[in-house]
């Protein structure tokens, strides 16, 4: 779909996407998608308060610390915790997504950080504050959202009024099957003519379905079996460490952080990797997990079985290397949100509580800085670079 178009993905597209397994089972926190590499040091985090409206935070390098929080618009446009998802595309700071209380979807354009966010589809269009994942595929952003199944479903528009604004983009949007529960967790990772769309379904099978940009179709693998996870729980993805791979990530039923290595554009590469630098039972079942990639390896955190904010750390290569955890215990309630970003050695960000959001640049175990500061962010949160 083309800017200023209005198109609902078609039939093919989406009995193709009904191939993917209905998401169950809630976790707290979008990880990060993936993005173009940070530039200049610095890294934002968004999310929908308590009061509805959407907030960020900045984080500088060159100043070693976080922004005062700043509310972009007005408040009461999304369900509090809705799901957010953020984009980095070549040359302009991020666009921001996220779907309103009446099932339209808004976008915030960073490029005018004065402005607020906006409506760019019709009402009734996508699960008010459910889903939503974004990747950017050099030319072509892939947007993918929850199906709207409310009470005036009969009533919606047959074709969504999509109307960017922000940026001259090609929109691919493809619309999943409404989960069982609305914070159902889905990651997404672009690669050249196609985009990735990750999602563990209601028998725990971990799955990818492959776009393509050239015939709008969709090719699901499975990468892990059925009762690999937890129906619905948390999926991470980041670079692979060699050309044309991507690394999963997900909270395996038997307590260890379990790494698949995917093909791009195909499906699983190898064998599935357990992490055993940390205990079995210390992740959390269906954790929600975050995952980034810097020259000195990759990161995945998540909030471990004793509730500290916790990374596991790969080599460059792609092996298993060490688990540290980075606050103290009982910091954050066991699998709830986190996200780390490939800036400054890995900052990493939660929630402590229903109130408060904790901000803290990562350099090594606790007792490292963190930051309190702002309003609820218990559900749906995404970091990106600028």
């Amino acid at each position: 779909m083309t800017n200023g178009e209005a198109q609902r993905p078609p039939a093919h597209r989406l009995r193709a996407l009904l191939g993917l397994l209905v998401l169950a089972a809630a976790a707290l926190l979008a990880g990060p998608v993936p993005s173009a590499a940070a530039a200049g040091g610095e890294a934002e985090a968004y999310y929908i308060g308590d009061d509805g409206g959407l907030w960020s935070y900045q984080y500088s390098d060159t100043a070693g610390s976080w922004s005062t929080a700043a509310r972009r618009g007005p408040a009461a446009l999304a369900p509090p915790g809705a799901r957010v998802a953020a984009v980095r595309t070549p040359g302009h700071r991020p666009a921001v997504y996220f779907t309103a209380t009446d099932g339209s979807l808004y976008e915030y354009c960073a490029d005018n950080p004065g402005s607020a966010p906006f409506s760019i589809s019709g009402p009734a269009t996508a699960e008010p504050g459910g889903r939503i994942t974004a990747a950017w595929a050099g030319t072509r952003l892939t947007l993918v959202t929850s199906i709207w199944t409310g009470a005036t479903a009969a009533a919606a528009p047959a074709v969504p009024q999509f109307n960017d604004a922000c940026l001259p983009m090609t929109v691919d949007w493809r619309q999943l099957p409404a989960p069982a529960l609305p914070s159902s967790e889905a990651a997404s990772f672009a690669v050249t003519g196609r985009a990735g769309i990750f999602t563990v379904g209601d028998s725990g099978v971990v799955t990818v379905g492959w776009t393509s940009q050239a015939t709008g179709g969709l090719t699901s693998y499975a990468i892990a079996p059925a009762g690999s996870a937890r129906p619905g729980g948390g999926i991470a993805v980041a670079p692979g460490t060699t050309s044309g791979t991507v690394s999963v990530f997900f909270a395996g039923r038997d307590g260890r952080l379990n790494l698949a290595t995917v093909g791009a554009g195909s499906g699983r590469i190898g064998s599935l990797q357990a992490n055993t630098t940390a205990p079995t039972g210390s992740v959390p079942d269906g954790a929600v997990v975050s995952a980034a990639r810097n020259a000195a390896g990759t990161a995945v955190g998540y909030v471990a079985a004793d509730g500290s904010i916790t990374l596991a750390r790969l080599s460059s290569a792609g092996l298993w290397q060490s688990t540290e955890a980075i606050s103290a215990t009982g910091f954050s309630s066991p699998g709830s949100s986190v996200a780390v970003s490939d800036v400054d050695g890995y900052p990493a960000c939660g929630t402590n509580g229903p109130r408060v959001v904790h901000f803290g640049p990562v350099r090594g175990p606790s007792p490292d800085p963190w930051v309190t500061a702002g309003l609820n962010a218990t559900v749906g949160a995404a970091m990106t670079f600028v």
